[in-house]
């Protein structure tokens, strides 16, 4: 069991690794980095230099009738590296549905709970070439996005499980009222991230499909999804805030604390990084850590409420 474990471990990390490369192509403008799928450049190891390509690649590598950019290695490269993460969390996902039939005398739903989560990476597979293929329609990346959410909380689901299931013999004291907090948290906080995906579509319709304006200026056009998005940063620091202070008060519980804080200080890396995307002309720099921050509250913050929850072998 401890080598399972372990297993999932990595591919919470993973995960994370996979978000936080898939933010850096978005930021940088990398999402057609590589023109096809799943060979870049129809090659399995993309290339370095222009010369590398046929002189017409423009006209074999367009995308859904439209011509791609010139090549840029460094746009090409992140692009590839990001699925190359893609790649080994789906071989650690592999590993995790296989190992799982060893385990599964402690739990016989193991391996189709695993199943379930290497079917949804497949799935998540399929939409990212969607993604490539349809010229990087923004409502797929919203749905790629929250795909990789739900593969987070599957494997946080997952690695809690496994734990009550090594003690099976402690029960913990349940806090309803935390639990109560830490559920509305991780609501508000999930739809946060899906508010911002919906400004980052008028963003990229304003700035690349349109070009009705520049990021200089694009705050300005994004009406009332932005001031929305902006809004809610404000409810959920100020819940944060009780929340801390009630589980400060009562003590007992202070792993949930620490995560309580962890959660928290993601929360203000991600309003930190907002000012900056706010006030700076939408900077490509900020872009990554502001998604990352988010993802990083939100899987916290379901840790937090799994920790609350007391034991998982109940449900």
């Amino acid at each position: 069991m401890k080598s399972f474990q372990r297993i999932i471990l990595m591919c919470v990390i993973g995960t994370y690794l996979v978000i936080m490369a898939g933010a850096v192509v978005r930021g940088t403008g990398s999402g057609l980095g590589c023109p096809d799928w799943p060979r870049c450049f129809g090659q399995w190891v993309p290339p370095m230099d222009i010369h590398e390509l046929p002189a017409n690649y423009k006209d074999i590598y367009k995308i859904a009738g439209k011509t791609i950019a010139d090549f840029d290695p460094f746009k090409t490269w992140t692009e590839y590296l990001n699925r190359l993460l893609g790649v080994l969390l789906g071989i650690g996902i592999i590993t995790l549905f296989v190992k799982s039939f060893g385990v599964r005398e402690k739990e016989r739903s193991l391996p189709w709970f695993c199943g379930g989560l290497l079917f949804l990476i497949l799935i998540q597979g399929g939409v990212g070439a969607l993604v490539v293929s349809t010229h990087l329609k923004p409502f797929l990346i919203t749905i790629h996005m929250f795909l990789a959410i739900l593969l987070l909380f599957g494997l946080l689901y997952l690695k809690k499980y496994c734990e009550d299931l090594e003690n099976i013999a402690i029960v913990p004291q349940i806090d309803t009222k935390a639990l109560r907090i830490s559920k509305i948290l991780v609501a508000l906080t999930f739809i946060q991230i899906l508010l911002g995906t919906q400004v980052r579509q008028k963003v990229d319709h304003l700035t690349r499909d349109t070009q009705a304006t520049t990021y200089a200026n694009v705050i300005d056009h994004l009406g009332a999804i932005f001031f929305t998005h902006r809004s809610f940063s404000l409810i959920i620091v100020c819940f944060f805030i009780y929340l801390l202070a009630y589980l400060h008060r009562t003590r007992y519980n202070r792993g949930a604390f620490l995560l309580t804080f962890m959660a928290f200080l993601c929360v203000l890396g991600n309003v930190a990084s907002g000012l900056a995307l706010n006030y700076f002309g939408f900077p490509a720099n900020a872009q990554p850590p502001h998604l990352l921050f988010g993802v990083m509250a939100v899987g916290f913050l379901y840790s937090l409420y799994l920790n609350l929850k007391g034991t998982l072998l109940e449900d």
